[in-house]
C-alpha cells in the first residue's frame, strides 16, 4: 500500500512526487515508456518564472531568450524585447530525467514499462490495474494499491470515463522538428493563415540544430511541410529535416480535476497555456498544488471530493483568469486578416506597443499584458475594424 501512486513521469507527474515524498509520503511514479522522458515532441521552452519558484533543475538549459521576432503574413518584422531573460529553451528529455531524479532523491520511486489500464475504488483505497511489459515485448498483469491517486498521463485519457470525468474539449494539433539552420538567434514566430491560420509557426535555436514548428487547428503536419518551404526558413537550412513529430494539445481544461482520492494534473487536466499551448510550467505549479492539497487532506483523514475540491478551487485561482483571457484572446486572433496583422506588426515601433512590452510582458501570465494589449490605440483600432467587417450590416 503506498499513499499515493502518480501516473504518468513528466515533468507535472514528477513535481508531484516529489513535493509529496519532501513531505514524507511513500510515492510511486508508474511510467509506461522503458525511459523517462521519451518520446516527447516539445519546444522546449520553460519561463523563467518556474525555475526560480520551484528552483527547477538547471542542467538540461541550453540557453536563455529575453527577446523574440514576429513575421507577418507580407513579410514585416519586429523584434519584441524585455529587459530580462523571459524564457529559458531545454533538451526536453534530459529535463523530465533531471525532474525524476530530483523526485527520486526526495524519497520517491519509480516504475518504468508499466501502463495503468484501470481505476478500482476499495473502501480506502484505489486499486490501480497495470501492465508490466517487458524488454522482449512480453507483458504481465499488476495490480497496486494506494490511498490517493495523482494522473498525470498527459493527452491519454482513457481512464477518465470510468471515473465520471470528462476530457478537455478543445484540442490544437502541433508538429514540430529539428534541423539545422542558419541565422537564428532568437525565438522566430511567424503569423498568417498560409503558414497557421489562428495560430503561429516558430524557429527556436537549440543549440546545434532549430526546433522549427506550426501549431493549428487540424493538419499540423502538412502545414509544416509547407512551412520548411517558406522563403524564410528553407533559404537558411543547411542540414535536411529529421522525422517530423507530433502531438495534441488541449486548449480547454476539464470541467472537474477530481474525484474520490483521484486528482488530475497538467496535460489530463487541461492546465496549458491558452495563447501557446505550452504546458510545462503550468503543470508543475498545479502537480505542486495537488501535493499540497493531498498533504492537506491526509492531515484531516479525509480523502473525498469534499476535501479535494480545494485543489481545484487553488489551482483555478492561481491560473484561471489566465486561461479565461488566454481563451478569448485566441479567439480575437483568430479572427483578423493576413493584412490586420501585417498592420499590428509594422505599426509595433511607432506606437505605444514597446512600453507595453517591456512593462507588462511575462512568458507564463499573459493576462496583464493582453488586457493592456486590447487598450492601446494601435491594436484597438486593427480589432475594431475587424468586428465592423464581421458584423452584418
Amino acid at each position: 500500500m503506498h499513499d499515493v501512486i502518480v501516473v504518468g513521469a513528466g515533468p507535472a507527474g514528477s513535481q508531484t512526487a516529489a513535493s509529496l515524498a519532501q513531505r514524507g509520503y511513500t510515492v510511486l511514479v508508474l511510467e509506461e515508456h522503458p525511459q523517462v522522458g521519451a518520446p516527447t515532441n516539445c519546444s522546449g521552452l520553460i519561463g523563467a518564472e518556474a525555475f526560480e519558484r520551484f528552483d527547477l533543475p538547471r542542467a538540461s538549459v541550453i540557453r536563455g531568450f529575453d527577446s523574440a521576432t514576429f513575421f507577418s503574413p507580407k513579410g514585416s518584422s519586429a523584434t519584441v524585447g524585455a529587459s530580462r531573460v523571459m524564457a529559458y529553451v531545454v533538451r526536453r528529455c534530459e529535463f523530465d530525467q533531471t525532474m525524476a531524479q530530483r523526485a527520486l532523491a526526495c524519497g520517491a520511486s519509480y516504475l518504468l514499462r508499466v501502463r495503468c489500464v484501470g481505476l478500482e475504488y476499495g473502501d480506502d483505497h484505489v486499486k490501480v490495474a497495470a501492465v508490466q511489459r517487458g524488454p522482449e515485448g512480453d507483458e504481465a498483469p499488476m495490480t497496486l494499491s494506494a490511498r490517493a491517486v495523482v494522473l498525470a498521463t498527459g493527452v491519454r485519457y482513457g481512464l477518465l470515463q470510468n471515473l465520471g470525468l470528462e476530457r478537455p474539449s478543445r484540442f490544437l494539433q502541433a508538429a514540430q522538428v529539428e534541423v539545422g539552420m542558419e541565422g537564428v538567434d532568437r525565438v522566430e514566430v511567424y503569423l498568417g493563415r498560409e503558414v497557421a491560420p489562428g495560430s503561429f509557426a516558430w524557429a527556436i535555436p537549440a543549440g546545434p540544430l532549430a526546433r522549427v514548428g506550426v501549431c493549428n487547428g487540424a493538419g499540423a503536419v502538412p502545414s509544416l511541410k509547407r512551412f520548411l518551404q517558406h522563403p524564410s526558413i528553407a533559404s537558411r537550412i543547411c542540414e535536411p529535416a529529421g522525422h517530423i513529430k507530433k502531438k495534441a494539445i488541449p486548449i480547454a481544461n476539464v470541467s472537474r480535476s477530481f474525484r474520490d482520492r483521484i486528482l488530475l494534473v497538467g496535460d489530463a487536466a487541461g492546465q496549458v497555456k491558452v495563447t501557446t499551448g505550452g504546458g510545462i510550467s503550468y503543470g508543475i505549479l498545479c502537480g505542486d498544488t495537488a501535493a499540497a492539497t493531498l498533504d492537506r487532506a491526509f492531515c484531516l483523514g479525509d480523502l473525498s471530493e469534499r476535501s479535494l475540491v480545494e485543489y481545484e478551487r487553488r489551482w483555478r485561482q492561481e491560473i484561471g483568469v489566465e486561461l479565461r483571457v488566454g481563451s478569448f484572446f485566441r479567439r480575437v486572433g483568430g479572427m483578423l486578416s493576413d493584412e490586420q496583422i501585417d498592420r499590428l506588426i509594422r505599426a509595433y515601433h511607432d506606437s505605444d506597443l514597446p512600453e507595453l512590452v517591456k512593462r507588462w510582458a511575462d512568458f507564463e501570465r499573459h493576462r496583464k499584458f493582453i488586457l493592456a494589449l486590447c487598450r492601446s490605440g494601435v491594436f484597438f483600432q486593427v480589432v475594431w475594424s475587424c468586428f465592423r467587417r464581421s458584423s452584418p450590416s
